[in-house]
């Protein structure tokens, strides 16, 4: 878009802040209408006339936006109202860390001026659901809902290379290639993060993927299956990425820290 002129208000939530300035604000937003956009919050780090809640990472905001002008790559952010907080989550280390993910995924993986609310909505989801307290099902929900709405939707239920349901001896899980692969296919699977399937893995995420996200805690599992398949995704979430998530890395230092103690 390049003509100037204010949009209507759009729920977002913020991906990222960078002060500029001394008052101004770069932010990465994914936006309802807009999908993921950068904007300039001019005097918003003073302003709270047009900023009454500030720009807070972990609520979800109803933004005016202005249209980005011609060359330029930021549209202007001309005003926010808080509709959802969910602040109270940065009180748990690990909560405030699985929010973040959250988030981190969001940018790295969602295209730039793509609408897709269904994208919004399961990181509100994932946020409503961790007040409850943080849970590995919920994360695992929430990387097999966000692959599936990015049309990279994890395959669980044939092989992802040739369709067969029956996977025989031999069968892995290999995320470059999307998912499960049966025996037949599995000797072209040879890159990273590629390991043997374990059926009851992929039992676990098939359930955590059946139900509202809110409920996949009620899922229990032996410790060995939730690493399991805290693993095979992982190794999902990286091949999409393409590099090392900054949040995963506060998460494993909060749980060794809390380990410690």
């Amino acid at each position: 878009m390049t003509e100037a002129g204010a949009l209507a208000p759009t729920d977002a939530v913020i991906l990222r802040r960078t002060p500029v300035g001394e008052s101004d604000l770069i932010v990465a937003l994914f936006t309802r209408d807009h999908g993921r956009v950068s904007a300039v919050a001019r005097g918003a780090r003073r302003s709270r006339k047009r900023f009454p809640a500030g720009l807070e990472m972990l609520a979800v905001l109803a933004v005016t936006l202005g249209r980005r002008r011609r060359g330029s790559e930021l549209w202007s952010l001309d005003g926010a109202e808080l509709v959802d907080d969910h602040r109270g989550l940065a009180l748990d280390p690990i909560g405030l860390g699985h929010a973040s993910y959250a988030l981190e995924l969001v940018r790295e993986l969602a295209p730039p001026e793509a609408p897709d609310p269904g994208l919004l909505d399961h990181v509100v989801e994932l946020w409503r659901a961790l007040a409850a307290g943080p849970s590995p099902a919920l994360l695992r929900g929430f990387e097999l809902a966000l692959c599936a709405e990015l049309g990279s939707a994890v395959v669980l239920d044939a092989c992802a290379a040739c369709g067969a349901h029956q996977l025989g001896v031999g069968a892995v899980f290999d995320p470059a290639r999307g998912g499960v692969v049966c025996g037949a296919c599995a000797a072209r699977s040879t890159g990273l993060g590629v390991r043997p399937l374990d059926e009851d893995v992929r039992a676990y995420l098939r359930a955590v993927a059946a139900v509202p996200l809110a409920a996949a805690p009620q899922i229990s599992v032996a410790p060995d299956v939730r690493l399991g398949a805290r693993d095979a995704m992982l190794g999902v979430i990286t091949h999409l990425v393409g590099h090392p998530l900054t949040t995963l890395e506060f998460v494993t230092q909060v749980h060794g820290g809390l380990a410690g103690r």
